[in-house]
């Protein structure tokens, strides 16, 4: 019976040291991490062909890429100035509108983003004051009027991986065509601007091996075997002093 005491005690040490290296020997281990990148076109007149907007790829040296995001946003701003010259009283409705598209490499399936966007804005106006002001109770400004593409697209498949990594940085072409108008008088003068911008983010998440455990810290098998006879050698010590008391 006190055998198998002692030899359930020794293993059990055993194992518990063995466990405790394993430990040691695991604290390298993969770390999740995130990398972002964004590329600004600032606003400018419209139309816009092919914008160029350049993010930096992933860099290869400091893990495993597991995952690829691009984000775009897009927009159009635009003002306007309107005038009815009729004889009754007019509703003005001034309406910002156009394409939006951004483009990438051939291996991401464009273009990665195209759409028609709008935004409007209204003006009850009275038959015309007798001056051409923009103001007054025909004449309006509109200012600032905007309409927006934001979106999204997800790769984790590994050509689009290997595309996006490397030294090289990865380019996208931003366009923007606008069609805008003010309608709701027969005799109205109206001047119309308009511009565009976009950005575009690229996130990276990859796993990055942590790697903090020298070979020397990590105890060889014949340590752990050692370790483990000690810890038995103890147990059987306090054994024998227990039966001599």
């Amino acid at each position: 019976m006190i055998n198998n005491i002692v030899n359930s005690k020794f293993f059990a040490g055993l194992t518990a040291t063995v466990a405790f290296t394993g430990v040691i020997a695991n604290a390298g281990v993969a770390n999740a991490q995130t990398l972002t990148f964004t590329d600004t076109f600032d606003l400018a007149p419209t139309d816009i062909t092919e914008a160029l907007l350049s993010i930096e790829k992933f860099d290869g040296s400091l893990g495993t890429l597991k995952n690829v995001t691009i984000g775009f946003d897009g927009q159009i701003v635009g003002d306007a100035l309107v005038e009815s010259r009729d004889a009754q009283a007019q509703t003005l409705t001034f309406t910002l509108g156009g394409t939006l598209s951004l483009i990438g490499d051939d291996i991401l399936n464009n273009p990665l983003f195209e759409e028609t966007v709008t935004a409007s804005d209204s003006f009850e106006a009275t038959a015309f004051d007798g001056m051409i002001d923009f103001g007054g109770t025909s004449g309006q400004s509109f200012t600032g009027l905007t309409a927006t593409l934001e979106g999204e697209r997800f790769y984790d498949d590994q050509a689009v991986l290997d595309f996006f990594t490397g030294a090289e940085n990865a380019e996208f072409l931003f366009s923007a065509a606008t069609d805008s108008e003010v309608t709701g008088a027969a005799n109205i003068f109206a001047g119309i601007t308009t511009q565009a911008g976009a950005s575009v983010t690229v996130k990276y998440e990859y796993e990055e091996f942590i790697d903090d455990v020298s070979p020397e810290k990590v105890p060889e098998p014949s340590a752990i075997l050692g370790l483990g006879l000690f810890a038995g050698a103890g147990i059987l010590s306090k054994k024998k002093l227990a039966k001599k008391a």
